[in-house]
């Protein structure tokens, strides 16, 4: 589930907090990431969760509106809530992952659970009934397709939107602060996967997307605090009209990743790696950034092939960004 580019930005974010802070022990960076990617695959089974819990609400909401109904003695009495149709009260998928062995030991081995957020889940729910997903699923014949592209239409819509749940997110864990669009791209990915079909024990998203990956971002990290002086010496070699010293701290940082990058991974090539630091700048630095990073790493790979220092090994050929 953990792609390259969600570990090339932990790797980013741990080594800034190591520069940062007063403890230079490299075992701890490294600790500090895996507990970071630990907590990136809690927030995938946690959010997951929230198909369930938003369902079995507003199942619960339904039955009482009926119940009220029932106790008027008046089938057309209005209650002044809206019905909750069948694909938000009955999602199939939704009852699916409610039962998928996977989730429920994770969750449970992990001590994860909403129970202490029902304004979350109202909130959602709320959010819900009003989403464009609602009114495209309404439209819709109800079926288990319907089911499932409504559920990956309210991870993208009132998931990903819901300020209080970020809010929450942010207070529950500081490794959550730039996860969550990430995961809930993973987790449309799972609901697609979802067939009627699909048994309890369905072994949901892995942690990592490859076995590799992890060993991927514990050697781009302990690479970057290894090599530091080479590599910002580097970097000042190659810079040209700007002031050195006013370099920002970030791009420093995403600079000796890439550099590390493309000394310690030969079978990646290099436009993959320049390509990746370059859009990550745009995000983690400033407006410039992205400019003057490409124009650096630009410099550096043409220095090091003519000096016969950089060695790739032949790959198939990316896909374009």
């Amino acid at each position: 589930m953990i792609n390259r580019i969600l570990l090339r930005i932990k790797v980013i974010q741990i080594l800034f907090s190591y520069y940062k802070s007063n403890s230079k022990d490299v075992n701890d960076a490294k600790n500090e990431l895996t507990i970071s990617l630990d907590k990136t695959y809690e927030l995938y089974m946690l959010l997951l969760r929230l198909a369930v819990e938003v369902s079995d609400y507003a199942k619960t909401r339904k039955e009482s509106i009926a119940k009220r109904c029932q106790m008027a003695g008046d089938a057309n009495f209005d209650s002044g809530e809206k019905i909750p149709a069948d694909f938000l009260a009955e999602n199939k998928v939704a009852q699916q992952l409610a039962e998928n062995e996977t989730l429920n030991k994770f969750l449970e081995e992990h001590k994860l659970s909403w129970n202490k957020h029902p304004e979350i889940i109202n909130s959602l729910y709320a959010e819900a009934l009003t989403s464009q997903a609602y009114e495209t699923a309404e439209a819709s014949e109800h079926d288990y397709d319907c089911d499932r592209r409504f559920l990956r239409g309210f991870y993208k819509s009132v998931v990903t939107s819901n300020k209080m749940l970020t809010e929450e997110l942010e207070g529950m864990s500081i490794y959550w602060n730039d996860d969550t669009e990430t995961v809930i791209s993973f987790i449309m990915k799972t609901i697609a996967r979802y067939e009627e079909t699909t048994p309890n024990d369905y072994e949901l998203m892995p942690k990592f997307s490859d076995p590799t990956d992890e060993t991927f971002a514990l050697t781009l990290l302990t690479k970057v605090i290894y090599n530091q002086t080479e590599y910002d010496e580097l970097i000042m070699t190659h810079i040209k009209n700007w002031d050195k010293d006013r370099i920002a701290f970030m791009d420093k940082i995403i600079l000796q990743t890439a550099i590390a990058e493309l000394f310690a991974f030969p079978h990646i090539p290099i436009v993959v790696t320049l390509n990746e630091y370059v859009e990550l700048s745009k995000y983690y630095s400033t407006p410039r950034s992205s400019t003057f990073i490409n124009g650096v790493l630009d410099a550096i790979v043409k220095d090091l092939k003519e000096q016969n220092k950089l060695t790739k090994v032949a790959v198939i050929t990316p896909k374009t960004r």
